[in-house]
């Protein structure tokens, strides 16, 4: 079943459970069936009160190395967009995710966990049309060399180039018209990624703390040191790119129809692309401070 015109939800309660990327931290992520036109909601069942925050991107607190979304001190939710991602693939809309730590399950690296739990929960149909915006003329966002565009298509499509100085990436391009079945095969089982020599780094800054080769490509000099020695696809770093760039589409809080090409894409332009999107197109959108985005993997 795949959810087109009206919204979506989950017809059972589901979870998945594992540590995170970043924090380390083992977390039980439920996902429960919601009422329409209540989007995505992460809710805290570890915190006083059990907190709880929208998935949009106007609760984006930080992008360093994946989105995080928050309300300011009271509580933040790292790492949402393997999960959100999995999400706008399946066609659903609204959902609660009880989390009892700060970070979802890194699982594997990929989307493909949440994705499959979500779909074996069974998908509803809502009596209530989806929140679609039609891009009606090119809109360009630009920072350096990144560049995200989007012009009028009928359909969701996405072209994703990422350019690494790197001998085991380099150039790559992929593009997927967004489906349910495509996304399960091609983008999915994509893993999240770093370079051996960023390792290190992102330890010191309190980073990667849940990372090993279970969870993450990891990419040295002439080799892969992941434990499977070889990638799940020839591109499978840009294909990572695309989930990733997915998830964050998400937090529009509209389901975007028009062609998507993003050059050199990472969370914080994402997100600020999401933002100016927003800006330009909803009536009554906050105009918003530019992240800053920070470049590499993941």
């Amino acid at each position: 079943m795949s959810l087109k015109d009206n919204q979506g939800t989950i017809a059972r309660d589901t979870f998945v459970s594992g540590i995170g990327l970043h924090t380390g931290n083992r977390c039980k992520a439920v996902f429960k069936p919601a009422e329409p036109n209540t989007g995505v909601t992460f809710v805290r069942t570890d915190l006083p009160g059990s907190p709880a925050v929208a998935a949009l991107y106007t609760n984006v607190l930080g992008v360093i190395r994946g989105t995080t979304v928050g309300n300011n001190d009271t509580m933040r939710v790292h790492t949402i967009e393997h999960m959100l991602s999995a999400v706008y693939a399946l066609g659903l809309d609204n959902l609660l995710i009880e989390m009892d730590a700060n970070e979802p399950p890194i699982v594997d690296g990929s989307s493909q966990s949440f994705f499959d739990a979500l779909k074996n929960a069974g998908l509803v149909e809502q009596a209530v049309p989806k929140k679609f915006l039609k891009i009606t003329e090119p809109f360009e966002y630009r920072d350096k060399e990144t560049v995200i565009s989007v012009e009028p298509s009928d359909v969701l499509q996405l072209s994703v180039e990422i350019q690494f100085k790197h001998p085991l990436i380099q150039h790559q391009k992929t593009t997927l018209i967004l489906n349910d079945v495509d996304y399960r095969r091609e983008i999915s089982p994509a893993r999240t990624f770093c370079f051996d020599y960023e390792v290190e780094a992102l330890k010191k800054q309190g980073l990667a703390k849940g990372g090993s080769l279970d969870n993450a490509v990891v990419v040295g000099l002439n080799r892969i040191h992941n434990k499977e020695k070889k990638l799940r696809f020839p591109d499978e770093f840009v294909r990572h790119k695309t989930l990733d760039l997915l998830g964050d589409l998400f937090l529009l809080g509209y389901r975007l129809q028009g062609h998507v090409t993003a050059v050199r894409p990472g969370h914080g332009h994402n997100v600020n692309f999401v933002r100016a999107l927003a800006e330009k197109y909803i009536p009554g959108a906050p105009k918003l401070t530019e992240l800053t985005p920070v470049s590499g993997g993941m």
